[in-house]
């Protein structure tokens, strides 16, 4: 369970915000045939999931027209989600040292590299939902009339997905790497949208083990999964939180440039 501290309280106090349960070896087994199958992707996507391989912010940019020139302080925030995101992630990889797909089968031969750490969670899941749910609250915060995060919410949530399964078509990846890392990239994304402006967030959960589908199949990374009471996930209560005064001062800026 990944806590953060509330330091407004006397004596401060340590809140749940995510709780993990990793999947069996028997999960991540049932799921190697659909790693193969993605395999077939491999000729149509090899460019960009080569390009994907370090920060993809060339793939982000042109989804709401950040301009190096013009969203400095929009490009500092989510350098910032990036740094939490990989923070977050790495220790639970650690944690749980789940084995890759080349590990449990010869057979997946992936395109690129196989990183040396845990696959589960997924990190570039978790990267590319915090950026999602960041840009899409900060572009709702800027242009309430024209809600222009919510009416960019489809292809953000369409691009992460699809970073998300560039990972499983390299061969990298199970799909269950990536919907957990959809639930630990969207719960931080929303985590520092609060310590910025001030706002509640939900305690989220995953138990790996009931990410199966129908009969016990193994089940495939949807975007229409819920992550409040889709395959796996569960929602808490939530608790509000203060805005942090550096945070604050770093969205206003972000704020301002869609102005």
């Amino acid at each position: 369970t990944l806590e953060y501290a509330n330091l407004h309280a006397s004596p401060i106090e340590r809140r749940p915000l995510i709780t993990l349960r990793a999947p069996s070896e028997a999960i991540f087994k049932k799921q190697l045939d659909l790693v193969a199958a993605y395999a077939d992707l491999r000729a149509d996507r090899a460019a960009e999931i080569v390009a994907q391989v370090g920060p993809p912010m060339a793939f982000w940019a042109p989804v709401v027209g950040i301009l190096p020139h013009r969203h400095k302080k929009t490009l500092l925030l989510l350098d910032l989600a990036f740094s939490l995101a990989i923070h977050v992630e790495m220790r639970f990889k650690h944690i749980f040292a789940s084995a890759r797909p080349v590990e449990m089968s010869p057979q997946i031969q992936p395109m690129i590299p196989t990183p040396g750490h845990g696959s589960w969670p997924s990190g570039h899941a978790t990267e590319a939902f915090i950026v999602a749910t960041v840009l899409e609250a900060l572009l709702d915060a800027a242009n309430p009339p024209a809600s222009n995060g919510s009416a960019c919410r489809e292809q953000l949530q369409r691009l992460a997905g699809r970073m998300a399964v560039n990972r499983t078509v390299a061969g990298v990846h199970f799909p269950v790497d990536s919907a957990v890392g959809r639930l630990l990239g969207t719960a931080l994304g929303e985590f520092l949208v609060a310590r910025c402006v001030g706002a509640s967030v939900q305690h989220r959960g995953f138990d790996g083990d009931l990410f199966v589908g129908p009969g016990n199949e193994a089940r495939d990374f949807s975007l229409h999964d819920k992550l409040e009471t889709g395959a796996g996930s569960w929602s808490g209560p939530a608790v509000e939180l203060n805005a942090a005064p550096l945070l604050a001062w770093l969205w206003r800026g972000a704020f301002q440039e869609w102005q």
